[in-house]
């Protein structure tokens, strides 16, 4: 066994977010893994409250959660965070309430809406991301708590790239979902899935030599890019597929089985 440890993303790759489906095949290839003697481990930008759905059908060894800012054990408890700061965390509570933009907070284990409910709301129905899901019409959650993510929606992109030029130390990555307007997630510049999973190689003793990953979005490209075999799903952009060793079929055909296959028979091989 070559590989040690595979990292697996979840919307696209894993799970059918439209439908609220996961393969049999796939969960059977992640059985199939773990007989192997291989730590499975999620690497989304979900928070973990919105992984309830998935969690009723797959368990992991791990969790890189929110872009790589809350990362958990198999028993939920916390082995490494990166929170916006407080401070940052005041200015975009500012931001959207001056322009009007929708606003909520991913705390870890909870998500509150800011501004504009409804529309923030259908925007996590469509996700199928209703547990744990709460409203604060007086936005003091974050003075007590540490956001690890924002979610704002606006039809004024330039009033964010703006505030974005004013604070490097964070990023804003464009969602591809319907929304009313554009749909962001805001995190800290240096957060990403890699950076989760390094706390997690260095736990277990690993290097990237040891890693498999799975991903099919922008948020992907550096894990795939810096795992020893990338694999980018069928329906990912050429731009992310360009990070990845190779691509597979997509979500809907057996992508992740399809290369497990592939992988685990030269694994066996070598």
């Amino acid at each position: 066994m070559k590989h040690k440890i595979v990292f697996i993303d979840m919307d696209g790759t894993l799970y059918q977010t439209e439908n609220d489906v996961i393969q049999e095949s796939s969960i059977a290839a992640i059985q199939s893994l773990k007989n192997a003697g291989y730590i499975v481990a999620a690497a989304t930008g979900r928070p973990l409250n919105q992984m309830k759905l998935i969690l009723e059908r797959v368990k992991f060894d791990y969790y890189v959660l929110i872009n790589g800012g809350y990362v958990l054990d198999s028993e939920f408890n916390m082995i490494g965070s990166d929170p916006i700061s407080a401070e940052t965390t005041k200015d975009l509570v500012e931001l959207a309430n001056c322009n009007e933009f929708g606003l909520m907070f991913h705390f870890g284990d909870a998500t509150y809406i800011y501004n504009d409910f409804y529309p923030m709301y259908y925007f996590c129905k469509y996700c199928n991301v209703l547990d744990s899901l709460f409203y604060d019409p007086n936005q003091a959650f974050h003075k007590r708590h540490d956001a690890f993510n924002a979610v704002v929606l606006t039809k004024d992109a330039g009033k964010l790239q703006e505030f974005m030029e004013e604070h490097p130390d964070l990023r804003a990555d464009l969602i591809n979902v319907k929304t009313d307007g554009f749909c962001y997630d805001i995190f800290n510049a240096d957060n990403d899935k890699a950076h989760g999973i390094e706390m997690i190689l260095e736990r277990e003793g690993l290097d990237w030599n040891d890693v498999i990953a799975f991903g099919d979005s922008t948020n992907d490209t550096k894990m795939l890019e810096k795992a020893d075999i990338g694999v980018a799903m069928g329906s990912a952009s050429d731009y992310v597929k360009s990070y990845a060793d190779f691509s597979t079929t997509d979500v809907f055909h057996h992508g992740l089985f399809n290369a497990l296959k592939k992988i685990l028979a030269e694994e066996a091989d070598s």
